[in-house]
């Protein structure tokens, strides 16, 4: 660690204190006050007068050694002793859009992903996160931040809510007017503005809203990850149409379907698939690996690793010296207590 000094020229003053009170010191008369007294010769030779003598004497130097080295610790610590550390951070510039299809469907996926992904989101660092739903419209539950403690807490809300639906619907046979209002409540809230048009899990237009929800900035590394069964009505897009509008503006797309029903469902998936490969992502199907591996998944999605600017953090450092100053000054107060110069 390198220390340095704000202020160097006041070390200079301080010498310069030093030596004109030295200067002062030896130029005092001997005696200013008292009486002066004859025939001394006999006391002056007795061992407690000598002894006396001598402790003044010590008593007399402590205090002007203390003196100037209390004036140079001052000083020390008024030249602003510091230290500067230079600073080469590396971080990952990437931008994550979770894209959640809640048509009914793909209910059981959406609760799983949301519960793993609150765990997620407390590991980043230097990344963003957000959060889309759709249905038959997109909406943003989470817009693209690195707030991740106001991520993780909508992340929670959103899977109470999951988790209040279900406990509801499975005992909806003689709902009470009161829990149906509750239902209604976490009904609204989690479905609000994803059923604005008609039509049901339009797949290829909430891929393409999530996949223009990022920045231009083309440094930054932009994913996807769409969790449906891609069993899609008609809307704007097409899924594959908007896969290659991902593809289009460098979005890497990862997405986890749910296990095939039919053949239907067969070659959705396959497309889902297609997608996937072309914009460099991958494809997991649910069912064949936990959620919970989906934190190791994240950690091995693309990532652009980029050196920030230096920059140089200064810390003034006090500590060094204040502390010898502090056990000086008693010390002074002490010695002259007992003797006087």
């Amino acid at each position: 660690m390198e220390i340095k000094m704000m202020y160097p020229q006041i070390i200079a003053y301080a010498l310069l204190a030093s030596l004109l009170l030295l200067f002062v010191w030896r130029r005092k008369k001997r005696y200013r006050k008292g009486i002066l007294v004859a025939n001394t010769k006999y006391i002056k030779k007795s061992g407690y007068f000598r002894f006396l003598n001598a402790k003044y004497h010590l008593y007399n130097i402590l205090i002007k050694a203390l003196c100037i080295l209390s004036i140079f610790t001052a000083s020390f610590l008024t030249t602003r002793l510091y230290k500067e550390d230079v600073h080469n951070e590396e971080y990952f510039n990437r931008d994550i859009m979770l894209c959640l299809d809640v048509s009914g469907s793909v209910w059981n996926l959406d609760k799983d992903i949301i519960n793993t992904f609150i765990d997620v989101v407390a590991t980043m660092k230097d990344q963003r996160f957000g959060l889309t739903m759709f249905d038959s419209t997109p909406v943003t539950a989470i817009p693209i931040t690195n707030d991740y403690d106001y991520a993780i807490e909508s992340l929670k809300v959103l899977s109470a809510s999951f988790d209040n639906m279900t406990n509801m619907r499975n005992s909806s046979v003689g709902m009470k007017y009161s829990t149906y209002y509750q239902y209604k409540q976490y009904y609204e809230y989690l479905f609000a503005g994803t059923r604005e048009v008609k039509g049901s899990s339009l797949i290829g237009d909430g891929l393409a809203y999530c996949s223009s929800t990022f920045s231009k900035d083309k440094e930054r590394t932009k994913v996807v990850i769409l969790a449906t069964d891609n069993m899609s009505g008609k809307g704007i897009f097409t899924t594959s149409e908007a896969g290659e509008y991902s593809k289009e503006n460098d979005v890497k797309v990862y997405t986890i379907g749910v296990l095939p029903k039919s053949n239907t469902q067969t070659t959705a998936i396959d497309e889902l698939k297609t997608i996937s490969k072309n914009t460099g992502g991958e494809y997991y199907e649910y069912g064949k690996f936990a959620t919970n591996d989906i934190s190791k998944k994240i950690d091995e999605l693309d990532k652009t690793a980029i050196i920030k600017e230096s920059f140089v953090t200064r810390q003034d450092l006090p500590q060094i010296v204040f502390p010898y100053l502090l056990f000086m000054i008693p010390i002074l107060f002490v010695l002259d207590w007992r003797v006087r110069i």
